[in-house]
């Protein structure tokens, strides 16, 4: 064999050498490829597993949790301040957190699987620790899950196992309107007369699918900061910003506001104790009222009446006032306003010309609500209730009356009412109105919230 056979031989015993050599960490690297990318696929996973258990709690929340002032004392699993383990044999969910729970597992993370974990902190604080940013939460859940995911080729570097993790907080925070409009057909849902003008510092949401479901006669203005229309317009006069036209429908937003004791949630309030108020209370002088059941209504004439803080029920009848020399006054203060078997339903009336001055309560069950119509006090749109008055009145609080049209005229000042919500079947802006958004005075902010991620 010659010289040079040798060295090609050597040579290429060299480079099978070198070859080999190299091939341990080429497949170590591409092990190591593969393991990353599967890692990244669970982690992709494990982000839509959290997502969808946080948003899933927090829409249980929102949905079945009524008032907007939530402790930790209401519930016993509202807060869970130290990381909770789901439960391995959960199949069922009795709360949002345990719903929570379900929809990991559904994703394909749960805690009988020995290498995933999914943990739950919540809490009412208005900052949640993972979204500094926000700083009006009501309540706020955030989900973590976990999986050790083993690992292939790249074991035999050493890293048997990794780990890949994602976190989720939705919350339940203030929303973003004031003026909910429910009627899912009406023309004219919202309706707006003559030279009127109506300013909110919040927004207007029509339910309607008419295409003339937000109108107006004259050239009225409006304005407010967004306006969310299932159907479309039918404006003549000033209206800003643009509308946005087509939305989705959306729900009753206090659908879950628990009716007051000891009215029954099918409707009426027969168990109520008439004996201190039986008939009509008819106002001829200057009187301070207390809180209790009044059947047969109030009837407000030339006189000042006073309503002192408290829950006020009233059963038939109604609340009215005759003329410009009804004053009505009120801090604190929440009516229902029901029926019994004996004593029919009567709307409140509050006469354009009167004096009304009246405030909802900063905290409790109904913090910030003022009003509240028995939702089965009749066909919705049959009746008509009037939140009207002078240049000195104003409303503080939530009308709400899913079931009837109202007529409002109040705010004539921005200074007044820290605050008004209206929710109605339609609503009438019959003079010049405002609207503000500012519910610092309130325990839990605005009273009607929305559901949202925030981190």
């Amino acid at each position: 064999m010659s010289h040079n056979d040798v060295r090609r031989k050597r040579t290429r015993g060299q480079v099978m050498l070198l070859v080999t050599v190299a091939l341990i960490p080429m497949l170590g690297l591409v092990g190591l490829v593969s393991d990353i990318g599967y890692m990244q696929y669970i982690q992709k996973s494990a982000h839509t597993a959290a997502d969808a258990a946080a948003r899933s709690a927090a829409a249980r929340f929102n949905s079945t949790i009524g008032g907007s002032n939530f402790t930790c004392a209401d519930y016993p699993w509202i807060c869970k301040v130290d990381p909770w383990t789901c439960p391995a044999d959960l199949t069922s969910a009795a709360n949002p957190i345990e719903t929570a729970c379900l929809y990991a597992k559904q994703n394909g993370f749960y805690t009988n699987n020995a290498n995933q974990n999914v943990t739950i902190v919540s809490n009412v604080t208005a900052t949640p620790p993972t979204a500094p940013g926000v700083n009006t939460a009501g309540w706020w859940i955030t989900v973590r899950v976990a999986q050790r995911v083993p690992q292939l080729f790249s074991a035999a570097l050493g890293n048997s196992t990794g780990l890949v993790a994602a976190r989720s907080t939705a919350a339940v925070t203030p929303a973003t309107a004031c003026v909910y409009v429910l009627d899912p057909t009406g023309s004219a849902a919202y309706y707006q007369n003559g030279s009127t003008t109506f300013s909110s510092a919040c927004g207007i949401y029509v339910d309607s699918n008419s295409p003339t479901a937000m109108q107006n006669s004259g050239n009225a203005i409006v304005q407010a900061s967004e306006y969310q229309i299932v159907g479309g317009i039918d404006w003549h006069g000033t209206i800003t910003p643009n509308p946005t036209t087509g939305v989705a429908p959306f729900p009753d937003p206090l659908r879950n506001l628990p009716v007051p004791s000891p009215c029954s949630t099918t409707g009426g309030c027969d168990s109520a104790d008439c004996s201190a108020h039986p008939n009509q209370t008819v106002i001829n002088s200057d009187v301070t009222l207390s809180p209790g059941t009044y059947c047969g209504g109030i009837k407000v004439k030339n006189a000042t009446v006073t309503f002192s803080p408290g829950r006020y029920v009233i059963v038939g009848g109604g609340l009215s006032t005759q003329d410009s020399n009804s004053h009505v006054r009120g801090s604190n203060v929440f009516f229902y306003n029901s029926y019994n078997s004996t004593k029919s339903y009567g709307t409140f009336n509050f006469n354009a010309n009167s004096d009304v001055q009246l405030t909802a309560p900063t905290s409790g069950t109904y913090t910030g609500i003022l009003a509240f119509q028995d939702r089965n006090c009749c066909t919705a749109g049959s009746v008509t209730e009037s939140f009207q008055g002078g240049a000195t009145s104003f409303y503080e609080g939530t009308i709400y009356y899913p079931k009837s049209n109202v007529q409002f005229k109040g705010n004539p000042s921005l200074d007044i009412a820290h605050y008004t919500i209206i929710v109605s079947w339609q609503l009438a802006i019959q003079g010049s109105s405002y609207m503000n958004n500012d519910y610092s005075y309130l325990v839990g902010g605005n009273p009607i919230k929305q559901v949202g991620l925030i981190e």
